[in-house]
């Protein structure tokens, strides 16, 4: 018979951890990746960097022939002519009707640096866009940890009301017993089975509240979750004591600091000289022989040198203009600087808050479930009344709800804090 029941015994441990592997997990962890990857904003991600691409790949043909194609057809109220007539040369007057069509063909050679200063121009502004994603991207992790710390906490409270409702079931079946032998009345035990079905609406309660804390994530993560899927608690985040900020504001602010930069490089570059080799042929009436009245086939190639003149007059009001800017992103950051670091002192004070309150918890949850016990032993041997020890156990079970909601609270904001830390 001995072997018979060990023989139960290891197929009911077998199908109890056969169940578990087969519930669904989910972690703070898992929540974060799946609403970044959801998020419409990683699609814009992809988009940005395309778009960063192809415009980089705009500014490479720049080095290529500009090629221009034109045409044009005038009538002018005078012509040139010989005002003397020469004995023997006859000149044939030009008509006042003239055409032209020519293909000009310009070859860059030396920008002053201006091209590869656009491209650096063009990386940042990509770079920039794409930061703007990642901060945007970042602040959806305060969303997952309010909606993912809701539900582990709904779902610990129902567990533990579950235990309260197996101790009011078990003392139900006690003062039953006592009613039967004539030791107690039924209104005592009307007053359990009342306070069993209060339990009863308190899981209502959590599981309504978790459901929807539920669905919030289903639409953050995009992922259908399970009933039964079970939120795993976090460990708890690094030490708060670190006040280093590495928040994804901070590079888009080096980013846009980066711009300006730039920008003054480029207002630099469009002053230079540039070179460049021409060449333009055509056809038309007249063509370069302004003497002779038909039309006929012509060109002209050589080389170009353009010095941008008036540049050089604007080109320090602009650079200020740019330094102003610069110097508005440097106080912007200071600013985002100044009140990150007042967010993580208020935060590690809540931190602090509730772990000394978790420490406190759990004395009072060991005294609570002293007290309970011994008003439960009194129910049993008749000297207390139901009543007297529903006060025992809801002491005993608000205690417990307290230790639970600080312990989620404490986790809370630990990771709160390396939120706002940016980690």
């Amino acid at each position: 018979m001995n072997n018979k029941f060990f023989i139960i015994f290891c197929l009911l441990f077998c199908s109890l951890q056969v169940m578990a592997q087969n519930k669904p997990l989910l972690t703070l962890e898992q929540c974060y990746a799946l609403a970044a990857t959801n998020s419409p904003l990683a699609q814009q991600k992809a988009l940005t960097i395309t778009a960063g691409n192809l415009a980089e790949k705009n500014q490479n043909l720049k080095w290529l022939p500009q090629v221009d194609l034109n045409a044009q057809a005038t009538y002018q109220s005078e012509v040139t002519s010989f005002p003397v007539k020469l004995p023997g040369v006859t000149v044939d007057e030009l008509s006042k009707d003239q055409y032209k069509g020519t293909l000009e063909i310009v070859q860059p050679i030396y920008d002053g640096g201006l091209i590869s200063r656009q491209k650096k121009l063009q990386q940042i502004i990509t770079g920039i866009e794409n930061q703007k994603v990642e901060v945007d991207l970042y602040q959806l992790r305060s969303k997952v940890n309010s909606y993912f710390f809701t539900a582990l906490l709904m779902e610990e409270n129902t567990a533990l009301m579950n235990i309260v409702k197996e101790d009011l079931n078990n003392n139900i079946k006690k003062v039953s017993a006592q009613v039967a032998n004539g030791i107690a009345t039924n209104s005592q035990v009307d007053v359990l089975q009342a306070e069993l079905l209060k339990a009863s609406q308190k899981i209502v309660e959590f599981n309504a509240v978790k459901k929807g804390a539920v669905q919030m994530l289903e639409i953050l993560t995009g992922t259908a979750i399970a009933e039964n899927t079970s939120f795993i608690r976090p460990s708890g985040a690094a030490d708060v004591a670190e006040v280093t900020s590495v928040r994804p504001e901070l590079k888009l602010f080096d980013f846009q600091k980066q711009q300006f930069q730039q920008q003054s490089k480029l207002i630099s570059a469009r002053s230079n000289p540039k070179f460049s080799l021409f060449t333009n042929g055509g056809y038309g009436r007249p063509g370069l022989n302004q003497l002779k009245n038909e039309f006929q086939w012509f060109y002209i190639g050589g080389v170009k040198l353009s010095i941008p003149i008036m540049s050089h007059f604007t080109k320090q009001k602009e650079k200020n203009l740019v330094k102003i800017q610069e110097q508005i992103v440097d106080i912007q950051k200071e600013n985002f600087l100044n009140s990150n670091r007042q967010l993580l002192v208020q935060q590690k004070n809540e931190v602090e808050k509730y772990r000394q309150l978790v420490a406190t918890d759990a004395e009072i949850v060991l005294l609570r479930t002293k007290i309970k016990k011994n008003a439960s032993f009194k129910l049993e041997n008749g000297i207390i009344t139901s009543t007297d020890y529903i006060t025992e156990l809801n002491a005993e079970n608000q205690s417990m709800l307290n230790q639970k909601l600080h312990e989620i609270q404490w986790l809370q904001a630990q990771y709160n804090y390396q939120l706002i830390l940016g980690k």
